[in-house]
C-alpha cells in the first residue's frame, strides 16, 4: 500500500472542547473495482431460505472481472445480516443471475466464490477487503453487479537433497499481513501436496507476492528412535569391511521447512509475484538438511522429588515454526517416574521449555505449578536442564452489573472469564478458566507469570440493547485496554470486572462533496491517546459504510477518538501505531462521554 494521500474534507458543525472545527479527512488511493447496476430481470434462486415476513428483494449478476465481461455460472451467493439476523445462500444461472426475495428491511453483505476463482464481497475495493452493505426497504428491489476475480497459480516441483522427488511434501503460499500489530508471514488457506514428481500447483492465489515454503513433516511427529541419520560412501565402506571397528552412527538429521529459492529462513526467502489470473510456472526448490538435536532435563518438586502427571512442552519462539501447519514448533511430553524427560529430533532455534502440574492435598484444593527456561538448539544436544516447578499466581476478584435497564443474569454459571496472554509465542500459559459463586466473586488459580489481557464473556454480551463489558481492572489498571503483568513472586492479583448497559456508539452518514452517499470509502476509528493503540483493542474499530453511506460504531467505551476515512487500506493496518499516526494530522476528533449516542454527518471531497 503506498503512502496516504491527504484530500481536504468537510463536515456538518462539529464542536471539540467548546469549538467549532473544520475536519480533514484522510484518503488513500484506491485499486478502482465499477459495481454497475443491471435493470434486467433475475432467474429464481435455488437452495435459498425465503423470509416469510419481508417484501424486499435483492437481485443481481455475477461477471467475470477480465477484459471480456461474462456471465459466472454456478457461483456460490452468500446474503448475510446480523440487524435482522439472516444468512441466506443461491447459486447463480447458466445467466450468472442470482435472486433473494422476500426479505425484510435492513442492511445486507453480498459474497460470491466459486472454486478456482477468488471469494470477494460485493462492494470491496479489493480482495480481502470489507464490502459494501446493500440497504434494503420495505417492498423494495436492489439490482447489483459482482465482479468476480479470476486465481492466480504458481507451480513447480519440490526435490529432497539427494535431488528425487520429494512426493508427499506441502508447499505452501504465504504472505506477508498485519496480525495483531505486526507484519507477519500468514499461510492463507493456500497448499498443495507434491505428486511422485514432486510437482505441486497451487492455485486460487490473488495478486500479489507470495513467500514459497515446503514443510516436510510437522516437528511433533519426532520419538526416540525416528531420527533420519545421514549415511556417506565413507561410512558404508567402514561398515563392509571386516577390519574397521564398528563407526559410530551419525549425527541425526531432519529436512527442514525450506522456503523458494532454498533457504530455511523466511525473511531470506524471495518474494514470487502474480497478476490476476496469471500462472506462474518454474518455482523449483530443494529441501535443506540441517542437524538436530536431543533436549533432555528432570522435573521436581520444590522438595526434590518427582512430579506425577506432570506435562513439559517444548514451543518454539522463533522462525522454527512453519507457518499453516498446526502444532509445527510445538511438542509435549511426560516425565519418567525419576522425573526425567526427552525431546528428539530438536531443529536449530529457539525455544521455551514450559512444565504444568497439579498438587493436590488432602488440607487443600489442587495448587497448579509450573517451571520454564529458554534455551538454545544449534545443533548439539542440550542435556542437563533442572526444572523446579513453583506455585501460580491466584487472580481473584469480583464481577458487577452497572444498569439502568436491564436485570443482572441470575446465574452466574455462564459467565466466562478469559485470561489472554500477550507475546507468548504459542504457548498456552493462561488458566483454564475461573470458579465463580453466586454473589459474583471469583478465583483463578494457577495464573503463569507474564503478561495478559483479561476478558468476560456470557451469552447475549454484546447484543445490541443488552450487556457490554465496560472495564475490567487490575491492579488499579483496565485490563481491556493495557495488557497487567503477572510477576513471579506475587502471591494474588486483584480485579474488578464491570458490566453495563451503557456503552457508546457513534452512527453517521459518510457523504461525497456533492451531497452522494460515499461507500467507497473505510471509516478507522481509535482512541487519541497514542498508548492505547494496541493489538486487539476494543477502541479501535473500522467500518465499512452501506451503499446508502450509513455506518455504525458500537459498544464504545467513553474517552477521546479519531476518526479517519480511508479509500483502501490493507487488512489490520489499523493494529499498527505507525499507520495510526498518519492519519492523526488529518483525522476528526471527537469525544464520547459514557453511553452517549452520538450521530456524526461526514463529507469528503476532493
Amino acid at each position: 500500500m503506498g503512502a496516504p494521500k491527504r484530500l481536504r474534507a468537510k463536515a456538518d458543525a462539529t464542536i471539540v472542547d467548546g469549538r467549532e472545527q473544520t475536519i480533514t479527512v484522510t484518503l488513500l488511493i484506491p485499486l478502482c473495482l465499477t459495481m454497475a447496476a443491471v435493470q434486467t430481470p433475475s432467474l429464481p434462486p435455488r437452495d435459498v431460505r425465503v423470509h416469510e415476513n419481508g417484501t424486499g428483494t435483492i437481485t443481481g449478476i455475477v461477471v467475470a472481472d477480465d477484459a471480456e465481461v461474462r456471465p459466472v455460472r454456478h457461483a456460490r451467493v452468500t446474503l448475510g445480516s446480523s440487524e435482522p439476523a439472516i444468512g441466506l445462500t443461491t447459486i447463480t444461472g447458466d445467466d450468472g443471475r442470482f435472486t433473494f426475495g422476500g426479505l425484510p428491511a435492513g442492511r445486507f453483505n453480498v459474497s460470491v466464490s466459486k472454486d478456482g476463482w477468488l471469494s470477494i464481497a460485493y462492494g470491496a475495493k479489493r480482495l480481502f477487503r470489507p464490502g459494501t452493505a446493500v440497504p434494503l426497504l420495505a417492498g423494495q428491489t436492489a439490482r447489483i453487479v459482482v465482479r468476480l476475480p479470476r486465481g492466480a497459480v504458481i507451480t513447480g516441483a519440490v526435490f529432497d537433497s539427494s535431488g528425487q522427488p520429494a512426493v508427499g511434501t506441502t508447499v505452501r503460499a504465504m504472505s506477508y499481513l498485519m496480525i495483531n500489530g505486526e507484519r507477519r508471514l500468514d499461510a492463507n488457506g493456500s497448499s498443495a501436496t507434491a505428486d511422485d514428481r514432486g510437482v505441486y500447483r497451487i492455485y486460487g492465489l490473488g495478486p500479489g507476492d507470495y513467500v514459497i515454503g515446503a514443510s516436510w513433516r510437522p516437528a511433533y511427529f519426532g520419538t526416540g528412535g525416528s531420527e533420519l541419520h545421514l549415511t556417506t560412501d565413507l561410512d558404508v565402506r567402514d561398515a563392509l569391511s571386516s577390519t574397521s571397528p564398528a563407526p559410530p552412527l551419525p549425527h541425526p538429521i531432519a529436512l527442514a521447512s525450506t522456503f523458494y529459492p532454498g533457504t530455511t529462513v523466511a525473511r531470506q526467502a524471495a518474494l514470487v509475484t502474480v497478476r490476476a489470473g496469471e500462472e506462474r510456472a518454474g518455482i523449483d526448490f530443494t529441501l535443506q538438511i540441517v542437524p538436530t538435536a536431543t533436549v533432555e532435563g528432570t522435573l521436581s518438586w520444590p522438595g526434590g522429588s518427582s512430579p506425577p502427571g506432570a506435562l513439559v512442552t517444548l514451543i518454539a519462539t522463533d522462525q522454527v515454526a512453519f507457518p499453516g501447519v498446526p502444532f509445527d514448533g510445538y511438542r509435549g511430553t511426560g516425565v519418567q517416574s525419576d522425573g526425567s524427560f526427552t525431546f528428539f529430533d530438536i531443529a536449530p532455534g529457539q525455544y521455551t521449555v514450559f512444565a504444568r502440574a497439579s498438587e493436590t492435598s488432602a488440607a487443600r484444593a489442587p495448587q497448579a505449578l509450573w517451571a520454564s527456561t529458554d534455551i538454545l538448539v544449534a545443533g548439539d544436544n542440550v542435556t542437563g536442564l533442572s526444572l523446579v516447578l513453583a506455585p501460580g499466581v491466584t487472580l481473584r476478584g469480583q464481577l458487577r452489573f452497572d444498569s439502568t435497564r436491564l436485570m443482572p443474569p441470575v446465574d452466574l454459571k455462564n459467565v466466562r472469564l478469559t485470561l489472554l496472554p500477550v507475546q507468548t509465542g504459542g504457548a498456552t500459559l493462561a488458566p483454564s478458566g475461573a470458579t465463580i459463586d453466586a454473589g459474583g466473586r471469583f478465583t483463578m488459580s494457577g495464573v503463569i507469570p507474564g503478561r495478559y489481557t483479561l476478558t468476560a464473556s456470557f451469552p447475549g454480551l454484546g447484543v445490541p440493547g443488552g450487556w457490554a463489558l465496560r472495564s475490567a481492572i487490575v491492579n488499579g489498571a483496565d485490563a481491556l485496554d493495557v495488557p497487567f503483568t503477572v510477576a513471579p513472586n506475587a502471591e494474588k492479583a486483584d480485579a474488578i470486572v464491570t458490566f453495563t448497559d451503557r456503552m457508546g456508539q457513534l452512527t453517521g452518514a459518510l457523504q461525497n462533496a456533492g451531497g452522494a452517499p460515499a461507500s467507497e470509502y473505510s471509516l478507522i476509528l481509535f482512541p487519541a491517546s497514542s498508548s492505547l493503540w494496541l493489538p486487539q483493542s476494543r477502541r479501535i474499530q473500522s467500518v465499512r459504510p452501506s451503499a446508502d453511506g450509513a455506518f455504525s460504531f458500537r459498544n464504545l467505551p467513553a474517552g477521546e477518538y479519531y476518526l479517519a476515512a480511508v479509500e483502501d487500506a490493507e487488512p489490520g493496518a489499523w493494529t499498527d501505531p505507525r499507520f495510526l499516526q498518519q492519519l492523526v494530522a488529518s483525522s476528526m476528533r471527537l469525544a464520547i462521554s459514557e453511553g452517549e449516542q452520538r450521530v456524526q454527518e461526514i463529507r469528503v471531497g476532493r
